[in-house]
Formats: C-alpha cells, sequence, structure tokens
C-alpha cells in the first residue's frame, strides 16, 4: 500500500479494466473534465478524458518493456527490454507481445520506418572490455535482422532514417554517412525536401540534400535526446542539466518549454509531451507526464500520482493516446486524451 492506494497487485489481480485504472490513479481522477494548468500565457484545450488503462501487464508478459512507440498506423508499439536489452512488439488487434531481437543496446533510440514495415536500431556487441555498434534494421513481421554496414567500436550517435524510406544517415567522426537498407523508397510529399536532424558530438547537424549545416541552439550546451516534428519543420531537444526546448529546424525561434525529458511530438505537431523526473541520486522517486504547445504558451500536467512512474510518453498517430511505461513495474499504460 502507497500513499494509502493499493498497489497493482493489491488491486483487482492487476485487472486491465477501467476500474483498476481509477484506483492506481487516484489523483488523476481530479484533473478529468476540467485542465491541470500550471502558470500560463495562454489558455489550452488539452485535457484528458479517462484513467490510463494498462496495456501490457509485465507480469503476465513475464518481461518488463519500457520506451513505447507507435508504428504509424497505430496498430503496433514497439518496445525496448529492460535495460535496453532487445526489442519487442505489441499488436492491439490480438493484443500479443513477441520479442523481434535480444541484442544488447537495441532498445535505446530505436525508430520505425516510415511504411510501418522496418525498424532501426543500433546495437551492441562485447568482446571482454571493447564495445562493438552496429546498424542494423529488423524486419517486423519476420523478425529477420540485417546489419548495415561494418560494426565500429566508435558510433556514439544514433542513425536516423532519410525521407526516401530506405537510405540511412549517421553523423561520425565529422562526416554524415549513408546507407543503403534496400527497401523500396517512398517518399511521400510530407517528406520531400524535409531535412534530417542528426545528433553529433551533443550538437545537431542539419542535413538538407548534400548540404550539412551545424546548430548550436544553446552555445556550449549538450543536446540530447532531438525529436523532429511529424513534418520536420521543428525539432524538440533537451539540454544536459537543462531545460527541454522547441525550435524550428534551422535553428530560429528557440522555445523554452521548461524542466523536461524525452519530448515526443503530437501527430499534427503542436503539443509536445515529456516527463519531469525526480532523484535522490540513485534511483527515481517521482515522475509524471506534461504537455505544452509548440510555442511555450502553456504547460499542461496530465498525470500526479505517487504510485507509478510515468516515463517515456509517445502519442498516437490519431491523437487520442499517449502511451507510456510505468517504470517501477515495467508496465505500458494508455492515457485518453483530447482537444
Amino acid at each position: 500500500m502507497e500513499d494509502g492506494f493499493p498497489t497493482v497487485g493489491q488491486a483487482l489481480g492487476r485487472s486491465c479494466s477501467l476500474s483498476f485504472g481509477f484506483m492506481r490513479f487516484p489523483i488523476l481522477l481530479l484533473l478529468l473534465g476540467g485542465l491541470a494548468l500550471l502558470p500560463a500565457r495562454a489558455q489550452t484545450t488539452l485535457r484528458v478524458t479517462g484513467p490510463p488503462t494498462l496495456l501490457i501487464d509485465a507480469d503476465r508478459a513475464e518481461v518488463p518493456v519500457m520506451r513505447p512507440l507507435w508504428s504509424p498506423d497505430g496498430r503496433y508499439l514497439a518496445l525496448s527490454g529492460p535495460g535496453y536489452q532487445g526489442l519487442w512488439l505489441y499488436d492491439r488487434e490480438d493484443g500479443t507481445l513477441r520479442r523481434l531481437t535480444d541484442a544488447p543496446a537495441a532498445g535505446f533510440g530505436f525508430s520505425w520506418s516510415a511504411d510501418g514495415t522496418t525498424l532501426l536500431a543500433r546495437v551492441a556487441r562485447f568482446e571482454g572490455l571493447r564495445r562493438y555498434n552496429a546498424i542494423v534494421t529488423v524486419d517486423v513481421a519476420t523478425g529477420g535482422v540485417q546489419r548495415i554496414g561494418e560494426e565500429q567500436t566508435l558510433m556514439p550517435d544514433l542513425p536516423r532514417w532519410a525521407p526516401d524510406d530506405r537510405h540511412v544517415l549517421l553523423y561520425r567522426r565529422g562526416r554524415v554517412e549513408t546507407f543503403d537498407t534496400g527497401k523500396p523508397a517512398v517518399l511521400t510529399p510530407a517528406k520531400a525536401g524535409a531535412p534530417v536532424l542528426l545528433s553529433g558530438g551533443g550538437r545537431l547537424q542539419r542535413v538538407a540534400g548534400t548540404a550539412v549545416t551545424a546548430i548550436h541552439p544553446i552555445p556550449d550546451a549538450e543536446v540530447l535526446n532531438a525529436t523532429p516534428s511529424p513534418q520536420g519543420a521543428r525539432v524538440a531537444f533537451e539540454v544536459l542539466g537543462g531545460n527541454l526546448y522547441v525550435m524550428n529546424s534551422d535553428g530560429t525561434e528557440l522555445v523554452d518549454l521548461g524542466p523536461g525529458h524525452r519530448p515526443r511530438w503530437s501527430p499534427d505537431g503542436r503539443w509536445v509531451v515529456f516527463m519531469r523526473t525526480e532523484d535522490d541520486g540513485y534511483r527515481f522517486t517521482a515522475s509524471d507526464l506534461y504537455a505544452a504547445p509548440a510555442d511555450g504558451s502553456a504547460t499542461v500536467r496530465l498525470t500526479d500520482t505517487a504510485a507509478v512512474l510515468e516515463m517515456n510518453p509517445a502519442w498516437s498517430p490519431d491523437g487520442r493516446w499517449i502511451a507510456f511505461d510505468d517504470h517501477a513495474t515495467g508496465d505500458v499504460y494508455l492515457l485518453p486524451v483530447a482537444e
């Protein structure tokens, strides 16, 4: 029992029902039917429309998972295993969870192809104390893993899909490297001409065609978790030891969203969802989810719980749900939202 409320195991035997959600997230009910706004410069209409529902029960699945990421069509969620070990796939149509790969580090910074058939990841292999890194693609239908390029001992940054959904870009040793996955090229009108933002040495590198431009939005700050908006025109990012920001992809119109980590965009590019955490120097002691419009005019608190460590939010393609994991249990939930 925490704060006088039932834990997951005590409440309905870890049921996935809505009644479970009401007991597990009691304070959240105070937010329903209205807005939970921190001091802001403008009113907003984003609201939570119901309690979170349990999607993946770590005890029943016999594995804790984290970092949910929606497929472009909203049918699947790709997830990391514990400690970023391996990749898992949850099918919302039949409720199954299956492992795609158990490769070390695969769960850190993976991404979907635009056609929803393939995951892109950086994986690791160890020989004694030496780490070897490789770029791989994972076929979500078959689980087949294809390595792209040679293993490298130095690969501090993550690969990203190019706009054609076939090539992969990586910033390494001061230059952009391009790899061919062999997939059919798919260049949608929305992606045509869109720049790709790569992280390199704690900075951002803007790749537009053959032009590469270094962007330093905050001098001497190390950029983390840079996440482009759906159309690629803007990017959300955090800085090491600092706040969360939004700016245009060319580095202009910088907006400070305040404290926050691991941003994700709404499908229309108007909102950014993120987490705010507390720790005691050894472990996380609190975490809740927040959202802010990209212009920074408001901050909406989406959860307010003591018994759950809500982390790693991800907005569904239809805009109706925010998936997140509970860091304490490895469970995954869906939070309903609307404007």
